[in-house]
C-alpha cells in the first residue's frame, strides 16, 4: 500500500510509457571506434537458434536457414512481385497509351478541326484503391514505364509538396534532370542557361525555356511532361488549384499531362478544385485497382499450384484472407503476413527440414528425394507423435501390412527416415497435385454456369480446405447445375475436364486421390457413355421390354428443365446423363477431400492463426482496458496480490472478486478507470473525486492517519482524469461543465 504521496517519475504513467524514448549516446559510444570494432551483432545465424532446448544439431539449424532463404528469397518473393506486375500491367499500359496519344490533333479531310479558344490540359484520373500502402509501388511502376517510353516524369507526394513553391521545386528537379539526361544521351554539348546559377527561381518559365532548348537538340515531338500526384487527397486544395491554373497556361508550348492518383472517388476532385480549374482539364478515367485480381493470382501461384511450398490450414488461411478483405485490401500486408508465417514455420518448427526432401523439376513435376542430413532422435520421435502418421501406420497394419514394418517404423530411426518418410511425403505431394486438379475442374465447371454462381479462386480455395464436399453449399449448387445439363452441354463440360486432366503433371493416380481413382479413364468412360447411351447397364431389373421413352413426371421436369422445351431425349440418354453427373461428383469429391486425411498435414499446413491475428491485427483498446482493469496480472503487482490473498471473505478472495476490488496500492489511472466503470453515461467529477479520495486514503483508521494531503490527492486525480481523456475513455461536454461523458463500454 502507498503510505505517502510520492512524485511520479517519467515511467510511472501508463500513457507516457507507451511512447518510445530513444537512449542518448554517450561520448564514448558516439566517438569511439574501438567500441564499434568490438561490437557483437544482436542476432547470429540470421536469428535461427537450435531447437529442442539447444539439442538440435548445427546442420539441422543451417538447413532450416537455407530452406527459408531459398523459399522466400528468389523463388517466392520474385513470384509475388511478377504476379503483381502482371496483373497491374493492364491498367498501367492504358495510362501510358493515353499519355502517348495526348495533344495529338486528329485532322480529317472531310471535316477540319479548329483550334480551341482556350487550352485544356490532359489529365488522367487513376483510381488506385483504398490500399494506400501499395500506391508507392504501383506509381513507381507507372513512372518507370513512362520513362522507358521516352516521357519526362515527375512523381510527387503530398508530404513533400506542402506549398506551391515546394511543389514546383520537386517537379522541376525531376523534369530538368530527365531533360539533361536526354541531352547527354543525344550527344549535345548545350547546357541550360540556368544550370550554373547559384540560386534558381523555380517557376514554369524555367521549364518552358529548358523544353525549347531541348527541342533543338533532341526529338521531343513524341515526349510528354508527366506530373503524377500520387496521393491527390493529401495535397492542399489551394496548392493543386494554383498548380492547375499555372500549368494550363503553358500547355500550348509544353505538353503537360497530369496523372491524379485517387484512393476514394471522383468526387474528391470536385471537392478540392474549383469549377474554373476543373473546366481546364481534359479528364480521362482509369482503374488501377487490381488488388483482388492480384490476390487471386498470388493464391493460385502460392497455395494452389506451388506444391513444394508451405500451405495454410483453414483457420490460418481465413485469417490471412480476412486481413485483406475486411481491412485495407493491402497486397503489401498480405505479403508481410505470408512472410511472417514462413518465418514462424522455419524458425520454430523443427520438422521444417523435411521440406528439403521435396524437389520440383523444370516441368513442374514434384518428386521426393532423400533428406540431406540425418534426422535426430528428437525429430524422429516428433514425426511418430503426429496423429496423421499414427493413423497411416495403423491403416497399413489393418490392411494386412507387415508387422515387422510397423515395428521398425516405431523403433528404428534410420528405417523411418529411409523407408517410411518417403512414403508419407509421396502421399502428401500426390494429394496436393490432385487438389490442384480439383480446383482446376471447379474453375472449368464455373465457366458453364451463371455469373451468380461463380466464385473467385480465393473463395474456392477456402471452400476446398475449410469444408467437406458434402457440407459445402457451393459444391452442392454446382452439382445441381450439372444434373440439369443437356447432352450437348455435358459433352462440352467433359471435354473441358478432359483437357484439364491431360494437362495435369500427375504420374501416380493411385495417390492423387483418396480412393486411388483414375480420373482420365473415368472421364473417357463418361464421354463414351454419352456417345453410346444404349450401353448403360440397367440395374434392379432385367426386363428389357421397358419402353425407350416413358411419360415424364413433374419430378422429371423439375430436375431437368430442358425437358419442358425438348422432350426428344430417351430414357437411355437420361440414364447416361445421370451416370455422367455421378462420375463428375465422384471426381470432385475425390480431389477435394479434406487435407486432414493426409499424413504430415500437421507439419506442412500452417495453423497458427492466433499468432497471425495478435501480430497483425492488434487491438490496442482491449490491451489498455486489460492493463487498467487487471493491474495485478498485467504488471505483476505484489501488493495487490497480497491484499487479495489476505482477505477473509471468500467472495472477495476469489479470482473474480480480486479483479473487481479497488485497492489503494493500485495505479491512479487504474483506480479512476475502475471507478468510472460504475458510472453511467454522464460522470460527475465531484462524485468521482470523492470516490477516488476515499480509495486513496485507505479503508482502515490507521491508513487515514498517514494518508496524503488533499492537494496531492487532487493533483493525482487530475492527472488520472487527463490520462483517461488522452486514452479516449472520456471527453468533456459543454452542457455540464462539472461532468464528463463516458465513451467506452464493456470489459
Amino acid at each position: 500500500m502507498v503510505d505517502a504521496y510520492k512524485p511520479m517519475d517519467a515511467f510511472d504513467s501508463m500513457t507516457e510509457s507507451t511512447f518510445i524514448l530513444k537512449p542518448s549516446l554517450t561520448p564514448k559510444q558516439s566517438t569511439s571506434k574501438k567500441a564499434g570494432a568490438n561490437h557483437q551483432p544482436a542476432f547470429t545465424n540470421g536469428g535461427f537458434v537450435p531447437l529442442f532446448q539447444g539439442k538440435e544439431s548445427v546442420e539441422s539449424m543451417e538447413l532450416r536457414r537455407k530452406l527459408f532463404n531459398d523459399m522466400w528469397g528468389p523463388p517466392l518473393e520474385q513470384l509475388l512481385v511478377d504476379t503483381e506486375q502482371q496483373v497491374n500491367q493492364v491498367g498501367v499500359s492504358e495510362v501510358c497509351n493515353y499519355v502517348s496519344s495526348s495533344y495529338t490533333r486528329v485532322e480529317s479531310v472531310e471535316k477540319g478541326q479548329l483550334d480551341q479558344p482556350f487550352a485544356e490540359m490532359s489529365t488522367a484520373v487513376a483510381f488506385a484503391g483504398v490500399n494506400t500502402g501499395d500506391h508507392s509501388k504501383l506509381f513507381e511502376s507507372l513512372q518507370a514505364q513512362l520513362t522507358a517510353s521516352g516521357h519526362h516524369v515527375a512523381l510527387l507526394e503530398s508530404q513533400y509538396c506542402t506549398s506551391l513553391a515546394s511543389m514546383l521545386k520537386c517537379m522541376l528537379d525531376q523534369i530538368l534532370s530527365s531533360l539533361d539526361e536526354g541531352q547527354r544521351s543525344a550527344g549535345s554539348s548545350r547546357l541550360g542557361v540556368l544550370a550554373g546559377a547559384k540560386t534558381i527561381a523555380y517557376d514554369m518559365g524555367m521549364l518552358k525555356l529548358r523544353w525549347d532548348e531541348a527541342a533543338g537538340s533532341t526529338n521531343t515531338r513524341s515526349s510528354r511532361v508527366v506530373v503524377i500526384l500520387q496521393d491527390f487527397e493529401g495535397f492542399a486544395p489551394m496548392v493543386v488549384d494554383d498548380f492547375v491554373r499555372i500549368a494550363t497556361s503553358y500547355c500550348h508550348s509544353v505538353p503537360i499531362v497530369v496523372v491524379l492518383g485517387l484512393a476514394t472517388s471522383y468526387e474528391s476532385i470536385h471537392q478540392s478544385l474549383t469549377k474554373a480549374s476543373i473546366s481546364m482539364l481534359n479528364v480521362e478515367k482509369f482503374n488501377l485497382q487490381r488488388s483482388k485480381e492480384c490476390i487471386d493470382a498470388a493464391i493460385r501461384s502460392v497455395f494452389v499450384r506451388a506444391t513444394d511450398m508451405l500451405s495454410f490450414g483453414a483457420e490460418a488461411y481465413k485469417s490471412l484472407l480476412d486481413q485483406f478483405l475486411l481491412y485495407n485490401f493491402s497486397i503489401t500486408g498480405f505479403v508481410k503476413k505470408l512472410k511472417f508465417a514462413a518465418m514462424d514455420f522455419f524458425y520454430a518448427q523443427p520438422l521444417s527440414v523435411l521440406a528439403s526432401m521435396l524437389q520440383c523439376s523444370a516441368g513442374g513435376v514434384l518428386s521426393v528425394c532423400d533428406c540431406p542430413i540425418r534426422l535426430s532422435p528428437e525429430q524422429a520421435e516428433l514425426i511418430r507423435m503426429q496423429k496423421s502418421v499414427q493413423r497411416f501406420l495403423e491403416q497399413q497394419l489393418e490392411e494386412g501390412g507387415d508387422r515387422n514394418h510397423f515395428h521398425l517404423a516405431l523403433s528404428d530411426d534410420e528405417y523411418l527416415q529411409k523407408t517410411v518418410l518417403p512414403q508419407l511425403l509421396r502421399r502428401l505431394v500426390s494429394f496436393r497435385t490432385g487438389y490442384c486438379l480439383g480446383i482446376d475442374f471447379v474453375v472449368a465447371l464455373q465457366e458453364m454456369v451463371s455469373e451468380s454462381l461463380r466464385k473467385p479462386i480465393r473463395t474456392l480455395h477456402y471452400y476446398g480446405i475449410g469444408q467437406k464436399f458434402d457440407d459445402c453449399t457451393h459444391w452442392k449448387a454446382l452439382s445441381a447445375v450439372v444434373r440439369r445439363m443437356k447432352a450437348a452441354d455435358m459433352e462440352r463440360l467433359l471435354a473441358k475436364l478432359g483437357a484439364v486432366a491431360d494437362a495435369a503433371a500427375i504420374v501416380d493416380w493411385d495417390f492423387a486421390t483418396k480412393d486411388g481413382l483414375d480420373i482420365p479413364q473415368l472421364l473417357q468412360q463418361s464421354r463414351a457413355l454419352l456417345s453410346n447411351p444404349d450401353a448403360v447397364v440397367k440395374t434392379g431389373s432385367a426386363d428389357s421390354a421397358e419402353p425407350s421413352k416413358r411419360i415424364r413426371t413433374r419430378t422429371d421436369m423439375e430436375n431437368r428443365p430442358f425437358l419442358l422445351f425438348d422432350n426428344s431425349s430417351s430414357d437411355q440418354m437420361l440414364s447416361a446423363l445421370d451416370q455422367c453427373c455421378a462420375n463428375i461428383e465422384t471426381i470432385l469429391r475425390a480431389c477435394l477431400s479434406p487435407y486432414q486425411s493426409v499424413p504430415l498435414y500437421e507439419v506442412f499446413y500452417y495453423k497458427h492463426s492466433l499468432l497471425l491475428d495478435t501480430t497483425f491485427s492488434a487491438q490496442p483498446r482491449a490491451a489498455v482496458q486489460a492493463a487498467l482493469g487487471k493491474t495485478a496480472y498485467y504488471i505483476d503487482c505484489d501488493c495487490c496480490k497480497v491484499a487479495t490473498c489476505d482477505s477473509d471473505d471468500p467472495d472477495t478472495a476469489s479470482e473474480d472478486g480480486a479483479d473487481q476490488r479497488v485497492m489503494p496500492s493500485m495505479h491512479d489511472t487504474s483506480i479512476a478507470y475502475r471507478l468510472h466503470q460504475e458510472c453511467g453515461r454522464m460522470i460527475n467529477l465531484y462524485d468521482w473525486h470523492s470516490a477516488f479520495s476515499s480509495v486513496v486514503e485507505g479503508e482502515s483508521p490507521k491508513a487515514r492517519g498517514s494518508s496524503p494531503c488533499q492537494r496531492a490527492i487532487q493533483a493525482r486525480f487530475m492527472r488520472a482524469v487527463e490520462e483517461m481523456r488522452l486514452l479516449g475513455f472520456i471527453k468533456s461536454t459543454q452542457r455540464k461543465t462539472d461532468h464528463v461523458i463516458r465513451l467506452t463500454w464493456g470489459m
